[in-house]
């Protein structure tokens, strides 16, 4: 069983199951770019349209990670707006130029769609040059009350979470459910806000209500980005935070271009920007202390 994470071919065990594009039943990137800060491959991959997958070879790559290593260093988390990581994996195909580095599903399992060596279009950006510094993932919640306007992405009526035996449960079309590696998981929001369930804060001017991340999702996220800050030590074990408030902002940061470490696509792009859209996730639900705590223990414990 794979636990590898990869960059320019070097591998980083994260201690939990990945499954990397080139595996039985893995999801290949289906628009990947060539960094412009990177050199060691044909510069017309930096461009659209998307090429074949063998022009994709990164010449040299021990020295392409060092030029990785120095040019990338935010980690920017994303929800999804899907059931699961084969409905964003679907939506990601069905789109000319969009991917993502990583998919993280409901019970914890970890997809790798190509190596970290490539851009993905997941988040330009305010500056519009957020996707040549960081590596993304989208983690699987439906999230159906952050953005009802984004319904051609949910593809649902409504909201599809339910109260059973003292948690909230995500309600999974069969054909969705059978994508899941952990048989007969159920999909339980890791907490809930009161009698409502679901967390509501004002993120870059909206209103964002979504129901929280799996348990599994948490664990496994947590082991994510320990081992991308060892392949890619610029990606500092640091989350955004204020001291005055003792909690992670989650608008737009003032200074979003240069923070080094993990942060959210909310975190650097309020829409701004010509032709971008304000950004919301990974939401108003997300338990950014547990992450900040996670990390400083690590950090302790070397």
């Amino acid at each position: 069983m794979n636990r590898n994470i990869i960059a320019c071919g070097q591998n980083e065990d994260i201690g939990t199951r990945v499954i990397l594009w080139d595996e039985a039943g893995g999801y290949a990137c289906p628009h990947p770019r060539g960094r412009s800060h990177c050199t060691l491959h044909d510069p017309a991959l930096n461009d659209a349209p998307t090429r074949s997958t063998e022009a994709y070879v990164i010449q040299n790559p021990p020295a392409a990670l060092a030029q990785l290593r120095d040019s990338v260093y935010q980690f920017v988390l994303h929800y999804d707006c899907s059931y699961c990581s084969r409905h964003c994996h679907q939506w990601m195909e069905e789109s000319d130029f969009k991917g993502s580095h990583f998919y993280l599903d409901l019970d914890g399992t970890i997809y790798q769609t190509c190596d970290l060596y490539w851009k993905t279009n997941t988040a330009p950006a305010d500056d519009r040059q957020g996707n040549e510094r960081a590596v993304h993932v989208e983690i699987s919640n439906l999230s159906w009350e952050a953005r009802k306007a984004d319904s051609e992405l949910y593809r649902v009526p409504r909201d599809q979470y339910r109260h059973r035996n003292g948690k909230w449960e995500l309600h999974l079309p069969d054909h969705y459910r059978d994508t899941l590696r952990t048989p007969g998981f159920r999909a339980c929001a890791a907490r809930g806000w009161g009698k409502r369930g679901y967390f509501s804060r004002r993120i870059n001017g909206r209103v964002v209500r979504m129901w929280d991340f799996t348990e599994e999702q948490y664990q496994a996220l947590i082991r994510l980005c320990i081992g991308v800050h060892r392949l890619l030590p610029r990606i500092k074990l640091e989350v955004p935070y204020q001291s005055a408030t003792r909690r992670t902002p989650l608008d737009r940061l003032p200074r979003f271009a240069t923070f080094q470490g993990i942060l959210g696509h909310a975190h650097v792009q309020a829409g701004a920007a010509p032709g971008l859209a304000p950004k919301y996730d990974p939401g108003s639900a997300f338990d950014w202390s547990r992450l900040r705590k996670a990390f400083r223990k690590y950090l302790a414990s070397r």
